[in-house]
């Protein structure tokens, strides 16, 4: 009744499918009011709501389950294979088909190699949220709220930023994102969820790769995974969820419905190195999470300070760039 509840006031979405399970869990959509909203006004989380006809502190928020079921970070799995770069520095690229050796006889030339090079460069991009709620959520007889919801918040903004990695129709816009590293790169058609179909696609994705190959990892969600392996196991290729073909695997609920290869070697990364949290109770905000910009006469703020409440605000700097074309290949899947 209370999942029926929420998705008619807020409309169906993949968050709140992941959080079916969690019935008795009434404060994780209180506290994540502000992130499920879409292009709406968004109310502070209080200790009572309407909808789910009781107090939302009875439980103390940090004492259940408050964080959406999310997967390991797929950016965070890839980081260590990645070539980091700076911010906004210029970094050489070999476009050419690249320069070999030879062997050079006794009194004759060494032969001359040719290859091309150009610059490309890593902006400095932000993602962040603020979730507001009320003093009385944070105080009443639970010291670790603030510290449950700055999780939860940093939670969501890892799975965006996954989902933004690999989404293909992610595209690059100029000062606010990068583009996914799918977007532009080649797209294999599943031909079927069978052990030959599946090996077939398989394949092709594996042949679509023109790198070097040293970095490949697989990208998918675990139940695609395993699927893959209940169809096609019993091999020694098959050893989820460590590696598929010899490949490294990562697995995160957070992947789009596809099946990602990547050569991590050929992407550029940039990260500050940290997760900005800040918190504020004095602090005048627009309760949107379309908000508008810049702000105009008609533009109404809310007073944290007056009003009785805190923010919780996550930011992390970061940037990927795919440096070669054939460095990712994906493939929508249906299983």
């Amino acid at each position: 009744m209370m999942l029926k509840a929420i998705q008619e006031k807020y409309g169906t979405k993949a968050a709140l499918d992941e959080a079916a399970a969690l019935t008795n869990t009434p404060t994780v959509y209180a506290t994540l009011d502000a992130e499920l909203h879409t292009k709406a006004a968004v109310a502070a989380g209080t200790t009572s709501d309407a909808t789910f006809a009781g107090p939302l502190a009875a439980y103390g928020i940090a004492q259940e389950a408050l964080q959406l079921l999310r997967g390991a970070s797929i950016i965070g799995a890839l980081e260590g294979r990645m070539r980091r770069v700076p911010f906004r520095t210029k970094v050489a690229r070999e476009t050419g088909s690249g320069s070999g050796g030879a062997w050079v006889g006794e009194n004759l030339s060494t032969p001359v190699a040719a290859t091309a090079y150009d610059a490309i460069q890593q902006e400095a991009y932000k993602a962040g949220k603020i979730v507001v709620l009320s003093d009385e959520l944070r105080k009443i007889g639970d010291p670790n709220a603030e510290r449950t919801v700055r999780d939860t918040v940093v939670a969501g903004v890892t799975a965006f930023l996954d989902a933004q990695f690999l989404t293909n129709t992610v595209t690059l816009s100029a000062n606010l994102r990068p583009a996914a590293i799918t977007n532009g790169a080649t797209a294999i058609t599943s031909t079927g969820s069978t052990a030959a179909q599946i090996n077939a696609d398989l394949a092709a994705m594996l042949a679509a790769i023109t790198t070097d190959a040293g970095g490949l990892v697989w990208i998918m969600k675990p139940l695609t995974a395993y699927k893959i392996a209940a169809t096609i196991g019993g091999t020694a290729a098959v050893d989820i969820p460590r590696t598929l073909f010899g490949i490294p695997l990562v697995l995160s609920t957070n992947s789009p419905a596809q099946i990602t290869l990547v050569d991590a070697n050929h992407i550029l990364y940039s990260d500050d190195g940290a997760i900005d949290i800040s918190t504020s109770t004095n602090a005048l905000l627009q309760m949107d999470d379309s908000p508008t910009n810049p702000e105009t006469a008609a533009t109404v703020f809310v007073s944290l300070f007056q009003r009785g409440l805190w923010g919780v605000r996550v930011t992390r700097w970061l940037a990927y760039l795919r440096a070669q074309t054939g460095a990712v290949v994906y493939m929508t899947v249906a299983y």
